[in-house]
């Protein structure tokens, strides 16, 4: 057993891995579900759009309520309204209602993303010894990841699952968004049980915070998401659906074998760290994944789009674990939840952009382009970390 784990942390973990789990299968069938339906690439792209800025505002109510009034509070609303917007796909086929749904829900992938995410780090890291905080968060990341993974697997099957329903296709997709549904209830009763220290430092005043080191975090965040918006999460499995023309099972395995490599990579990230240092680490992932994307938008076959996007994932996702664990190092305890989510807010307005433009080019065949700007902004996102947070360790 490893010396840094108890009782809170376990919890935390187990509901990581379930809302990984259901997350990753709906960032599969819901963009292909609705293109199933008949909408566009622009309304897909937009209702991915809606999901962000509502996320956005999710993010800024609950990241100063969680650190005043409590975390776990937070994952538990957070997780019934998850649970709420799986629902709403057996009840609707019209484009107006499933955006909403779409956007409460903020599927666009992820499990340790979002306003939920935001109060589970600050969670972590207080149930954590500082001297093995990156050990936790690559754990976790290790976790997600697994759970990614079986998410994946579930729709691999697909095409068998729908099979069996007298009505077509769309049965499949219902029943495993009913998963996702007793899935993110389960978490919900895990997380009852997690504890919160109740006489832990708490902010007296709503808007007193480090708004410098929120400045420095917001900026590269920012920048990484004018990239991440143009191919991150659903929006990239419409991209392989429409460029080459694979279906979610075929999609599902490149995304599974991914998610191997981001867990071999998450669970080795603090290894690095300590070789190389935190931000050293952070930043050569990053550049290194940027021009796996390059290669990816070049290819001229899903096989070899799928192993630089596998490539990809294997080296960003080393730094993933180690941003949480030094956003959490470099900030008072009583912030934690608000800057977690403060500093992503920049990252989910300017990824609000990508989604909507990704459609606009893919449905006038500009197929390369959403992801050589993701490139781009990849790119100097790593040379901004670089400049902000080299003398921080």
């Amino acid at each position: 057993m490893r010396k840094w784990l108890n009782r809170n942390l376990s919890l935390l973990m187990i509901s990581r891995f379930l809302r990984s789990v259901a997350q990753a299968s709906l960032t599969i069938i819901v963009p292909i579900y609705l293109s199933k339906l008949g909408f566009s690439g622009i309304q897909i792209g937009v209702t991915f759009t809606l999901s962000v800025i509502v996320g956005i505002i999710f993010s800024v109510v609950v990241g100063f309520f969680a650190d005043k009034h409590g975390r776990k509070p937070v994952i538990l609303v957070m997780t019934i309204i998850n649970a709420i917007s799986v629902m709403g796909f057996f009840f609707t086929t019209e484009l107006l209602p499933l955006m909403f749904f779409v956007s409460i829900g903020t599927i666009r992938g992820g499990g340790g993303g979002g306003a939920a995410g935001a109060a589970q780090q600050a969670l972590i890291a207080e149930s954590s010894d500082a001297k093995f905080r990156n050990d936790v968060f690559g754990t976790f990341s290790f976790f997600g990841a697994i759970g990614s993974t079986i998410g994946y697997v579930l729709a691999i099957f697909l095409p068998y699952i729908s099979s069996i329903f007298k009505d077509g296709w769309r049965g499949g997709y219902l029943l495993l968004m009913g998963v996702a549904f007793f899935v993110y209830i389960s978490t919900f009763f895990i997380t009852l049980f997690v504890h919160e220290d109740k006489g832990r430092p708490k902010r007296q005043s709503t808007f007193k915070l480090s708004w410098k080191l929120l400045g420095k975090f917001s900026i590269t965040n920012a920048v990484n998401g004018l990239g991440t918006g143009f191919f991150s999460g659903p929006i990239l499995v419409y991209w392989f659906f429409v460029r080459y023309g694979v279906g979610a099972e075929l999609i599902s395995v490149i995304y599974v074998f991914s998610n191997i490599a981001r867990a071999i990579s998450s669970i080795s990230s603090a290894r690095l760290a300590r070789f190389f240092g935190t931000v050293k680490t952070i930043v050569w992932v990053r550049a290194i994944g940027a021009i796996m994307l390059v290669f990816m938008a070049l290819m001229p076959s899903f096989l070899l789009a799928g192993i630089f996007y596998l490539l990809r994932m294997f080296f960003v996702s080393a730094g993933i674990p180690l941003r949480q664990s030094f956003t959490m190092g470099q900030t008072k305890e009583e912030e934690r939840a608000s800057m977690a989510a403060l500093s992503n807010l920049p990252q989910q307005v300017t990824s609000s952009i990508g989604p909507a433009a990704s459609g606009y080019f893919m449905d006038y065949s500009m197929m390369e382009a959403p992801i050589f700007i993701a490139a781009i902004f990849q790119f100097a996102n790593a040379l901004l970390y670089w400049y902000f947070f080299k003398k921080s360790e």
